[in-house]
């Protein structure tokens, strides 16, 4: 063989060695790609999981402190209920999302306020307090002396779920309401449960917050007769 085949030979060999190791880069090349896309998808979507969790939290921390402001104005409120005279009922309405009722409220020495609590079409939580003007019994509550105040937001509360459940002494549930007269008369207690949902797009389920108040004006004022 002759040294100019024999030097084409190598060369031939050499060219084909170098093709072939650049064939297995690029392989190569694309299998790490491969696998850093699945890394990157695995990656993303666990920050996307994250920022969904904290995002869900901020949103569960709102509605319970909104819940918690408005449990305790309710709850505040309807323990100070109390009747204009004795045999009479202390609630003026009694409805699974209304409550209108005597209370001594802030100021007894002036004589009960009528308090009305009820959920607007804005799903707040609206209380309205009528001063009474005159002498006991025979108060006059008129809407000049009446002040509005927006508890608070977010009530979701599902329509098998009232905001009011009225007890008796007992602490069994009175009939479906609204009540009747004389039903309202039994009432000794309230059951208050607010389903809490701040209105967003990022959807979380409502917190609901659930209070049994006694009244104990009513204990004192029992019905006879």
């Amino acid at each position: 063989m002759s040294l100019y085949r024999l030097v084409a030979r190598r060369r031939a060999r050499s060219a084909g060695t170098l093709g072939d190791e650049r064939g297995s880069s690029m392989i190569e090349l694309v299998m790490v790609l491969a696998l850093l896309s699945i890394v990157l998808a695995f990656v993303f979507g666990a920050i996307g999981s994250l920022q969904a969790a904290i995002t869900g939290e901020d949103r569960r921390t709102v509605n319970i402190n909104e819940g918690r402001v408005l449990m305790a104005s309710a709850t505040r409120d309807l323990r100070t209920a109390t009747r204009l005279a004795p045999g009479t009922p202390a609630f003026v309405t009694a409805d699974k999302n209304q409550a209108t009722f005597y209370a001594n409220l802030d100021n007894p020495g002036s004589g009960p306020k009528l308090v009305n609590i009820y959920v607007d079409a804005q799903t707040r939580l609206v209380e309205e307090v009528t001063s009474p003007t005159g002498s006991a019994p025979s108060y006059t509550y008129l809407p000049a002396n009446k002040i509005v105040r927006f508890v608070g937001r977010y009530i979701a509360n599902p329509a098998t779920t009232p905001i009011f459940t009225y007890l008796d002494v007992n602490g069994n549930p009175l009939p479906a309401t609204p009540l009747s007269a004389s039903d309202r008369l039994a009432v000794h207690g309230v059951k208050i449960d607010l389903a809490i949902r701040q209105t967003t797009t990022f959807s979380v389920a409502a917190t609901t917050l659930v209070n049994q108040v006694r009244l104990p004006n009513l204990d004192y004022q029992q019905v006879t007769g």
